[in-house]
């Protein structure tokens, strides 16, 4: 796969992460129940997912415009920033019995953003992998 196939990846699976975590955003304010069990300075997590996913949506949009290396290595910057802030979310939620999150198939919806950020860490570190060689 070409670098520009890797770019085009990591801005669809951006896109899903927006769509992903601007609905939990909505359904929190909109309903007045958590779709985000955890609140940093007032605010849903999943609305710093949404920010983090739109970054990263703009970055990749910016790489497939220009091939510049920084802006792979920012987006497997934000990437591995948005894992860890998700693994800490995931974890914080799954130790608390008392825990009364939104479900999704069973499972909060951290664990989802989770896995959406090892994907595209993963992504972007091929996509540093194949600039180097």
């Amino acid at each position: 796969m070409d670098a520009k196939a890797y770019t085009k990846a990591i801005a669809i699976l951006a896109v899903a992460g927006v769509v992903f975590s601007g609905y939990l955003t909505a359904y929190t304010y909109a309903s007045g129940r958590p779709g985000c069990e955890v609140f940093y300075f007032g605010l849903p997590s999943c609305l710093y997912g949404f920010i983090m996913y739109l970054l990263i949506f703009t970055l990749s949009t910016l790489l497939f415009i220009a091939k510049k290396g920084t802006r792979a290595v920012a987006m497997a910057v934000i990437a591995l920033a948005g894992m860890a802030f998700s693994a800490y979310l995931t974890l914080a939620i799954m130790n608390n019995t008392s825990c009364t999150t939104f479900d999704i198939l069973g499972q909060p919806p951290c664990v989802y953003g989770l896995a959406m950020y090892l994907v595209l860490l993963l992504v972007a570190i091929s996509v540093l992998w194949q600039r180097k060689s």
